[in-house]
């Protein structure tokens, strides 16, 4: 495999619509968490890496969608990790790229977890964001991934060809969801252009299935298996299906944080590799850190079916998902896939 496209170890998604990130980060932290996770961290620090926490820890904050994608990073804080590094890190819940991504544009975070799309967006407005490490990969295995588009028992939906002229939904629009569902439908034969989004939390996919609100929608875990197991059908596994290598988020700063603190990002990312390395050799450390920020009963955090956890980014299948977000409008401005990540 050529080795440009798989391991960008020196380099670094839920969603970011153009309103999102330019509206004010006010605004964007009005919003709710959908899972029901806490702040994980403690007491609140204040941004932008000032010295203070733990005797002389320097305080950082994170912004982090409460979805086990994020199990390393809480791992890390827990392992220690953070702490051997000088870092006294504070986990802040979000919603997803809405408040995640002007949060780090305005100081609010230091550090967030994005997904790539939404990242490609923020690029392609010009906004100065980069992933500097990888978070969440998909397995590449349909039926063995954390995140499926479901439909109800009795639609008669079976893949998602049948989908077409349907309306499905992304907990965002303009979001890694819709734009690897269009991805998915194109490589199908269908036309991804013919899949109607609209927007929907994760936790209310399923009430909204058995209500006839919609056809299908984009669930992660915790939430696939607990529907699969109500009876809800898996239609289509699109990050899988997608690209079995497909990177879907990773933790990203501001450029003036990478340009000028450095030091700070590096330390940040060493901890948080050894986060990621633990979270892949130790399962059952996932299920069990997924379920001190998220409501998951237990039953549910033994079955859910994890990502993979590795550093570094598969630069070919950004590229790929990159031209389906810009053939369908997602990303309307320039935008230089490669730069998407910091150089370290």
């Amino acid at each position: 495999m050529d080795t440009r496209n798989t391991r960008l170890t020196r380099r670094g998604l839920l969603a970011v619509g153009t309103a999102a990130l330019v509206a004010g980060t006010a605004a964007a932290c009005g919003q709710g968490d959908p899972s029901g996770g806490g702040d994980t961290g403690g007491d609140a620090t204040s941004a932008g890496g000032s010295a203070g926490g733990s005797g002389d820890l320097r305080a950082v904050t994170v912004g982090a969608i409460p979805i086990v994608d994020v199990a390393p990073l809480h791992l890390a804080k827990e392992q220690g990790f953070f702490e051997e590094a000088g870092l006294d890190v504070t986990i802040e819940s979000t919603s997803g790229g809405a408040i995640s991504f002007p949060g780090v544009s305005s100081g609010q975070f230091d550090f967030a977890f994005g997904n790539v799309v939404s990242m490609m967006v923020a690029r392609s407005q010009g906004i100065g964001l980069k992933f500097f490490c990888s978070g969440s990969t998909t397995t590449g295995e349909p039926g063995q991934d954390n995140v499926a588009l479901i439909a109800a028992p009795d639609s008669g939906f079976e893949s998602i060809r049948d989908l077409a002229g349907k309306t499905l939904s992304s907990n965002q629009l303009a979001n890694i969801g819709d734009t690897a569902c269009r991805q998915v439908m194109d490589k199908a034969g269908g036309d991804g252009g013919s899949l109607e989004f609209m927007e929907m939390a994760f936790p209310d996919v399923q009430a909204a299935l058995e209500n006839g609100q919609l056809d299908a929608g984009v669930v992660v875990e915790p939430f696939v298996t607990p529907a699969l197991e109500a009876g809800m059908v898996a239609v289509s596994w699109p990050y899988a299906e997608a690209n079995p290598e497909l990177d879907t988020g990773g933790y990203f700063a501001s450029e003036e944080t990478l340009e000028n603190d450095p030091d700070l990002v590096r330390s940040f990312r060493e901890a948080l590799v050894r986060g990621l390395e633990y979270a892949q050799q130790n399962p059952d450390e996932v299920r069990r850190i997924t379920g001190t920020y998220t409501q998951t009963p237990p039953e549910v955090l033994e079955k859910m079916k994890l990502p993979r956890f590795r550093p570094e980014f598969n630069l070919a299948a950004q590229e790929e998902l990159a031209e389906t977000a810009r053939t369908y409008g997602t990303v309307t401005g320039e935008l230089s896939v490669p730069d998407m990540f910091a150089e370290l």
